[in-house]
Order: structure tokens, then C-alpha cells, then sequence
């Protein structure tokens, strides 16, 4: 019989006197694989850092028969890292700066540091067995802060092994990656299980990987459900929902906020012409030619790491090699005399590295009213109708009673809601959405999915959506960009 690891009976878990989990009884034995799942803000990541002793229960037991030489290694959902200096963080436009990007570590260099921390020494071949493992070898001495999204997942999933953790835990690993790379990682955790590294995975019910053994689902009076994964997916239904019904909803709410709709005044938003950026020799975006023109519906696709975010940082303003091709950005060349702040005043923008340095001390409210300024900090003398409009946007994502509540005190789901409605508040004439709904549930996909094309269909809105998953784009959209190792083609979407 394998050994018992962790066992937990009849947990609680309160958070400022609200009830998150409860009830929950589980064991967790040696070489097993277990999938968490739930609907979003169901308390999945409290319960994993119940597990690994993080967050503390209010009622029951939970008991750690780990030795203390036993490693427990969590891959959080959302990744942060510091400068080779260690003088502060990043910012999310460092990115595109080639200067800045410098001063941060390379992949090689960051794994090496994160055994030597736990007092080990890294060796050739294991590093490099892990990089062969997860595919991303060719990133090796890469600067971590040029990785694309789904790149750094699998890095951090990298940095997570040559610890060479007794225990797994992955908080929402597929989110962020394409379709080629979630496959790699069902197959790299279907190898890990078969090593007897002991696996606890916090997943959609659609993201469950061949070899996970037991399924343990949150239910919504804070409750859990164990069944073996066989038996889960054999009941496993989404809830339809009544699209007509979402629509109707959203629709009346949205007609309050038709009067304060941005200048539109213009005819091609965004005009590309053989757009090349390179960093370090590298070409990121070779010979790019493309028009958008008003009320245009696009959706930008490709692998992770094919360019989509550094073509996005052109049209946002937030890369300076813009100024050095012929872009044209509302009927007006690139660097003709317009700032920064002209060119965001017309783009509402969700990025997942806008969210990740985004400031979670502000209160929902204020974070909201950020939109009007695209400043990372809150708008200070608001007019009584934007004060009305941050109320109405609060109210269309059902979130009003986190009015005064900090963005840190949200599951990450709802936070992204909250950077959504700051997209939209200013109601701008163009759409810039870069994977919104990255860690949302199917509920909340639809519903925002929804509000997009009711937005585009009334409002006269230009868009540009990003996703790795075809299903989730909104039905409005009919014209796609693939990019490819920097090269792009126009298709039907």
C-alpha cells in the first residue's frame, strides 16, 4: 500500500470571517495524481496552500507525514522575478526594451540559481533533461523577461523540477499556453506521474490529463466532491446557459452607456508596413504587412512565442521600435507629433502582463477608474458621470459589491473581470483584448464573450482578440491574423 502523504478531515477555511472551503475530508497517498476543480473563486488555490501549509484552517486537522527532507514545490498561476541586481521588480513594458532586458537572467542562469538555493548542485544534465522534458531547450539562454507567456510557463514548470519537488502542485498550468504546448504538457505530466513525483493539479474539468487518479471537486456551498477521474468524466456536463437570456441582460445595461462612447472619427486604426523587430539578432516580427480598418472584427493567433504581444506593444505604444517602422495608428503616421497618451486614449487594453504588474492594492473602484487615465494608479478627480460610469461597468460584470474591496482580495478570475471593465470604461473606439479570459471559468467566458459582440454590434468597435482557443473567440469576429516565427497571414476566422 503507497505511503500516506497528506490527509485532511472535515477542514475549514475562513478568510475575514467568510467561509471558503469547508467540510472537506481527503488522502493523499505517495505516487498519486490529483486533479482540483471547481467553478472560478470556488477556492481552489486556498485549499492547495492549505496543503502546503500556507494558509491556515479554522476547523478539522490536516497532517503532513512528509519528511523535512521532502520537497513540496508550487507552480503558481501567475509568475514574478526581479532584475540580476535585485533592486526591484519588473515593470510590464520591460519586455519590449531591449536595454532593460539586459539586466535579467537567462533561463540557464535562473535554474541554476533556484537548486543552488536549496542548497544543491545543479548538474549539466539535469538541467538540461528538463529543458529536453518540456521542449523549451532552444530558450536556454534566453533573458526571462523576453519569454512570451506560455514560454514562461513552461519555465516556471522547469524551475519547479530541478528541485526535484516529492510533491507537484501546478496552479492552472494549461492557461496561457497554445495548443501544440498544452499538449506537450499533458504528456510531461502523465511522464511525471509515471516517475512517482506526487501530482496535485488545479484544473478546468476540461484540462485533465490521462494519468490524474482522483478528481476533487469544489462545490458551491464551499463543499468537495472525490471521485476516481474515470467516474468524474463520465458525469461531467456543462450547464448550458440560456445565451438569450445572458444577451438581454447585458444589453439593457450597456444601453445606459451609449452616450459616452470615444471619438471614432477615423477610417484605418492600424496600418502595417514590412513591420520587422528584432532583439539581440533575433527577429520577432519579420516583414508584417497588415490593415485594420474601422469597425474591423480580428482575431491575432499563433503559437506561444510567434510575436502576437510584441505586435500588440506597437499599436499600444508601449514599444519603442515602433518610431523606427511605418506604422500608422488612426489615419496618422507613427511618431508625426501624437503621444503615447493620444494613441492609449483610444484603446481599451487587457494584457495577462498587465494584470500581473498591475497595482492589486487598489480598491475595484479605483482600479476601474484607472481607464480613464491608463495609468497603473487611480484617477484622483473623477466627473460625477465617470464615478456613474465606474458604478454602471461594476454592475455589467456583477461586481459591485467589491466596490471598495482591493483587487488582492479577489480570486485572480475576478480580477482579470475588474481589468476588463477598465478596458471599457472609457468606451474607446478600438478593443485591444490579449487573452481575456485567461482564467475564467466557462460561465464567465460566455458571459464576457457575449458583452463583446453586443459592444462591437451597437457601439461601432474595432477589435483585435487574442486566444489560444478558437471556441472562446466571440462570434462578431470574421477576419484572423496567424503569426508564425514572425512571419504573418490573413485567414478566415
Amino acid at each position: 500500500m503507497p505511503n500516506l502523504l497528506i490527509e485532511a478531515d472535515q477542514i475549514e477555511v475562513k478568510i475575514r470571517s467568510n467561509i471558503v472551503v469547508q467540510n472537506i475530508s481527503f488522502a493523499i497517498c505517495e505516487g498519486e495524481a490529483w486533479a482540483i476543480t471547481g467553478s472560478a473563486g470556488s477556492g481552489k488555490t486556498t485549499l492547495v496552500n492549505v496543503i502546503r501549509g500556507r494558509q491556515p484552517i479554522s476547523a478539522g486537522s490536516i497532517t503532513s507525514h512528509l519528511s523535512p527532507t521532502d520537497r513540496v514545490v508550487m507552480v503558481e498561476q501567475q509568475h514574478t522575478y526581479r532584475n540580476q541586481t535585485d533592486t526591484s521588480s519588473t515593470y510590464y513594458q520591460a519586455r519590449f526594451n531591449s536595454m532593460d532586458s539586459e539586466d535579467f537572467p537567462s533561463v540557464e542562469e535562473e535554474l541554476r540559481t533556484s537548486v543552488a538555493k536549496e542548497g544543491a548542485e545543479p548538474s549539466d544534465e539535469k538541467i538540461g533533461s528538463v529543458l529536453q522534458l518540456l521542449q523549451i531547450n532552444h530558450l536556454r539562454n534566453s533573458r526571462l523577461i523576453q519569454l512570451s507567456n506560455g514560454e514562461n510557463k513552461r519555465f516556471q514548470l522547469a524551475k519547479a523540477l530541478v528541485q526535484q519537488p516529492k510533491v507537484l502542485i501546478l496552479d492552472s498550468p494549461f492557461i496561457g499556453l497554445d495548443q501544440g504546448a498544452r499538449q506537450i504538457l499533458h504528456n510531461v505530466i502523465n511522464q511525471l506521474i509515471s516517475s512517482q513525483i506526487t501530482i496535485i493539479l488545479i484544473t478546468t474539468p476540461h484540462e485533465i490529463p490521462d494519468s490524474i487518479t482522483r478528481v476533487l471537486e469544489l462545490q458551491k456551498d464551499h463543499s468537495a466532491r472525490v471521485a476516481s477521474r474515470a467516474s468524474f468524466i463520465a458525469r461531467q456536463q456543462t450547464e448550458p446557459i440560456d445565451a438569450a437570456k445572458v444577451e438581454n441582460g447585458i444589453h439593457q445595461k450597456l444601453l445606459k452607456l451609449k452616450s459616452s462612447a470615444s471619438d471614432g472619427s477615423f477610417d484605418v486604426a492600424i496600418k502595417m508596413q514590412d513591420v520587422s523587430v528584432h532583439y539581440g539578432g533575433k527577429a520577432i516580427l519579420d516583414g508584417v504587412n497588415w490593415q485594420v480598418n474601422r469597425g474591423d472584427k480580428w482575431a491575432l493567433s499563433g503559437p506561444n512565442g510567434a510575436g502576437k504581444s510584441t505586435l500588440l506593444s506597437l499599436i499600444y505604444g508601449d514599444n519603442p521600435q515602433a518610431y523606427a517602422n511605418q506604422i500608422y495608428l488612426f489615419d496618422r503616421k507613427r511618431g508625426s507629433g501624437e503621444t503615447i497618451w493620444d494613441i492609449k486614449q483610444k484603446i481599451g487594453y487587457i494584457s495577462p502582463e498587465l494584470h500581473l504588474y498591475f497595482n492589486r492594492r487598489l480598491p475595484c473602484f479605483a482600479a476601474v477608474s484607472s481607464g480613464f487615465t491608463d495609468t497603473l494608479v487611480s484617477s484622483k478627480t473623477l466627473s460625477s458621470e465617470q464615478k456613474t460610469t465606474v458604478g454602471q461597468w461594476l454592475d455589467v460584470f456583477a461586481l459591485s459589491h467589491h466596490r471598495e474591496k482591493p483587487l488582492i482580495e479577489l480570486p485572480l478570475s475576478e480580477q482579470r473581470l475588474v481589468l476588463l471593465a477598465r478596458a471599457l470604461v472609457k468606451n474607446p473606439p478600438v478593443l485591444l483584448l490579449d487573452e481575456p479570459c485567461q482564467g475564467l471559468d466557462a460561465q464567465q467566458t460566455q458571459r464576457f464573450n457575449a458583452l463583446v459582440d453586443i459592444i462591437c454590434q451597437h457601439f461601432d468597435k474595432t477589435l483585435i482578440y487574442v486566444s489560444h482557443y478558437s471556441q472562446n473567440t466571440p462570434s462578431c469576429v470574421n477576419q484572423r491574423l496567424f503569426l508564425e516565427k514572425g512571419k504573418a497571414r490573413v485567414e478566415l476566422a
